[in-house]
């Protein structure tokens, strides 16, 4: 068994093919070995957890970047309550991004019950980013798994590109697949 995502995409943004996300972060992110646990396998089993899915949006030439939605399931472990892997994940978002400030981490009124949302801004190099996370709790009736999706887009583009991101969000599903 294992997830999968639906969604409705804005027409300037795609959905990458699972089999092609793999690569498109490396080439993002550099070798193979940098991205090793965040990319997918096509066989992957759902209690591993990873990339389940990944879509990109239009270009910011000024600063040659381009945005991002990339949905990925954690594992909950073994002794931890859905709401602790959610505060968790909040902090966890803060200590892996170099200088990222949280803004805002509250609760999505939207589907499904228990959301947060979190938004927060960073420099990259010299590439000012703004980042949107929603998390949530999904089960697959054997194991619980923490849910995050998160936009990020340079800071300037943020205000052509929320609507977007948000349509997409508003559409999203995961199954048991």
């Amino acid at each position: 068994m294992s997830l999968s995502t639906y969604w409705l995409m804005p027409p300037r943004w795609s959905s990458c093919p699972q089999e092609e996300i793999s690569s498109i972060l490396d080439q993002a992110f550099g070798s193979a070995d940098d991205t090793q646990d965040r990319t997918p396998d096509s066989d992957q089993h759902p209690a591993e957890g990873g990339i389940i899915a990944l879509a990109v949006g239009p270009i910011d030439t000024d600063y040659d970047f381009t945005p991002t939605l990339l949905v990925l399931a954690s594992p909950i472990p073994a002794g931890t309550t859905p709401a602790q892997a959610l505060a968790d994940s909040a902090r966890s978002m803060s200590d892996q991004v170099p200088g990222f400030r949280m803004l805002e981490d509250c609760e999505w009124p939207a589907q499904p019950e228990s959301s947060k949302l979190r938004t927060g801004i960073y420099i990259q190099g010299k590439v000012p980013i703004t980042a949107c996370q929603w998390a949530w709790i999904h089960s697959d009736g054997a194991n619980d798994f923490l849910l995050t999706a998160t936009a990020t887009m340079t800071t300037p583009t943020f205000g052509d590109l929320n609507e977007d991101v948000l349509a997409i969000i508003m559409s999203l599903e995961v199954r048991n697949a």
